[in-house]
């Protein structure tokens, strides 16, 4: 396909939005409707009747906050030197690259599959110097000029439990893990001077155990006519309720676990090549976009936990044990810039990912003239990705406020008269995510909305911990996490191999949706002989088939009927597969 017709395409889509049914009505009604894309108004003009009088910075967070507090990354003193630059044509006009390479200390990343670039310059003044340029010589082109902002995951829920609780607050009571096959002497044993009396014991654990979920007990998973392996997978077989409730106890094992010719591309801190439950699903080395550093190893832990959820394949399990999973780093010590992350979302599209999981998310104001090109820049990324028939997933955010109605999301976070959307998640075209508990409710620190699609298992610290400030380590997710990282004193003292850690967030609940995603259109691939991508209006397995199916085929909890909670439901990758024709 020509540039030319990619970009009409991109706008088609930016028009229709691909939402499923989500409009952002809300942002209509104050006359801002265009922000979406949606209502037939062309993206370039978007929030072109806002009034350009709002105040304050790009306000950006980290997926996920910490609960119930809206997280504002550090005060950024390079904000002024990092620029996002778009353009109304849709591509970066010819001379541009080089006017302003020319300036002092300025270096340019042209992102031309979506019409943009990213500007980095060495000093406040060298900002402005380029600004200057973009008038004089590109202003009738220019839609929008604003800071490329730093997304932080330097957030308590972001992190392994072990990390920030303390052991006298966590219930191990009924922890009890199982001999592990093949491990090192001493590997489950608990660490040096970490008593287990340390632990806070709970004294009516019965009150603090969840029900039972899915279609049988962890005793019962499914293993007939699957080629996965539930009998090694013995963590998940005791710890893994999450993704026996997605699976219906590994039934969707049986039908499809996934191949290699289906990938999911991680956007995250990396992944560890070395884990032993995700070596052998990782397909590509993928790639860095922080600059200086190609390695796509995993430093900080998070993307190692989201690639398990999506492709574990060994002591625990994942919802799609053999799909194929791609690496797409992004944060540095738990930092990116918002130009890295939609950099990384063009080039997996080019790589032949057919699901993009996005387990991070940033606030914009659709009052602040300097949010509105990081806003546009993510906009048409995911169109890119959709005109290419690509699924793109992403978590809906943990501060536990309303991303569906821009104003009240303004309120929620402190910033009243203001109007703020959430991105990615929660954009036109994305199967934006929420978290649900074991017990299946909206898990209190998930954000929710009109525009969330779906919600999966995200975990939470247990029915005790409002009222006891007691953790339950069975209502939390375990996950996989780097072997070369430390491991946390809960996991050390629950005798857990090093490479496992408990975590909650609607991390863990997108890549669930991003999997079951993947499996749809392994089935579909394989029902019809398909080997490849045909593109985005010939394969049946295109992002609003996927998205119909996953919606259709969803658990409906809570209200009955879609809801701002958990949007379809909790998503069910058994009944999905099912639904592929």
């Amino acid at each position: 396909m020509t540039g030319k017709g990619v970009r009409k395409r991109i706008q088609v889509v930016l028009m229709a939005g691909l939402a499923g049914g989500v409009a952002w009505g809300a942002l209509d009604s104050v006359g801002v409707g265009r922000a979406a894309g949606l209502k037939g108004v062309d993206a370039p003009a978007v929030a072109a009747s806002v009034d350009r009088s709002g105040t304050g910075g790009a306000r950006t967070a980290g997926e996920p906050g910490t609960a119930g507090q809206p997280v504002r990354g550090p005060a950024d003193p390079e904000a002024g030197n990092r620029l996002l630059v778009v353009f109304k044509s849709g591509q970066v006009p010819a001379g541009l690259v080089d006017a302003l390479s020319a300036q002092p200390g300025v270096k340019v990343t042209p992102l031309p599959d979506i019409g943009a670039v990213a500007v980095k310059t060495a000093t406040r003044e060298g900002g402005d110097a380029v600004k200057r340029v973009l008038t004089a010589r590109f202003g009738g082109d220019v839609d929008a000029v604003g800071a490329d902002p730093i997304l932080t995951l330097n957030t308590e829920l972001n992190r392994p439990v072990g990390e920030t609780l303390p052991l006298s607050a966590v219930d191990l009571t009924s922890v009890q893990v199982p001999p592990v096959p093949g491990a090192a002497p001493g590997a489950t044993s608990p660490a040096e001077n970490v008593s287990p009396a340390s632990a806070k014991l709970s004294p009516a654990v019965d009150k603090a155990a969840p029900p039972a979920t899915g279609a049988g007990s962890a005793a019962t998973a499914v293993t007939t006519g699957s080629s996965v392996d539930v009998d090694r997978a013995v963590l998940y077989q005791q710890w893994g309720w999450d993704i026996q409730e997605v699976t219906e106890n590994g039934k969707s094992f049986a039908v499809q676990p996934g191949n290699h010719r289906v990938k999911v591309a991680v956007i995250d801190s990396g992944i560890d090549s070395n884990h032993p439950d995700l070596r052998n699903n990782i397909v590509s080395p993928g790639r860095s976009f922080v600059p200086g550093d190609p390695s796509t190893a995993d430093d900080f832990g998070h993307g190692t936990m989201v690639a398990g959820t999506i492709a574990a394949d060994g002591l625990l399990l994942g919802v799609g044990p053999h799909l194929g999973i791609v690496p797409y780093r992004v944060f540095q010590h738990g930092d990116a810039q918002s130009s890295w992350v939609i950099q990384a979302i063009v080039q997996a599209v080019k790589d032949g990912a057919d699901v993009i999981n996005l387990s991070l998310g940033t606030y914009k104001s659709l009052k602040n003239p300097a949010d509105r090109a990081d806003l546009l820049a993510y906009q048409k990324a995911v169109a890119y990705a959709l005109v290419h028939g690509v699924t793109v997933v992403a978590s809906s955010g943990t501060d536990g406020v309303d991303i569906g109605n821009p104003a009240q999301l303004a309120n929620q976070l402190g910033h009243p008269g203001d109007l703020e959307v959430h991105a990615p998640g929660g954009l036109p075209g994305v199967l934006t995510t929420a978290a649900t508990n074991r017990q299946q409710a909206r898990a209190y620190y998930s954000n929710y909305g009109r525009n969330v699609d779906l919600a999966a298992p995200g975990g939470d610290f247990g029915p005790l911990w409002d009222s006891e400030h007691i953790a339950d380590v069975r209502n939390m997710c375990l996950v996989t996490y780097p072997t070369n990282l430390p491991q946390t004193p809960l996991s050390r003292m629950a005798g857990l191999p090093k490479g496992y850690e408990w975590m909650i967030g609607t991390s863990l609940a997108a890549p669930k949706v991003a999997a079951a995603a993947a499996l749809v259109i392994a089935q579909e691939r394989d029902k019809r002989g398909v080997r490849g991508v045909l593109g985005p209006w010939t394969n049946p397995a295109n992002p609003v088939t996927v998205r119909n199916i996953l919606e259709r085929t969803a658990v409906d909890v809570g209200t009955p009927g879609r809801d701002p909670e958990t949007g379809a439901g909790v998503v069910d990758a058994a009944k999905a597969l099912q639904a592929v024709r």
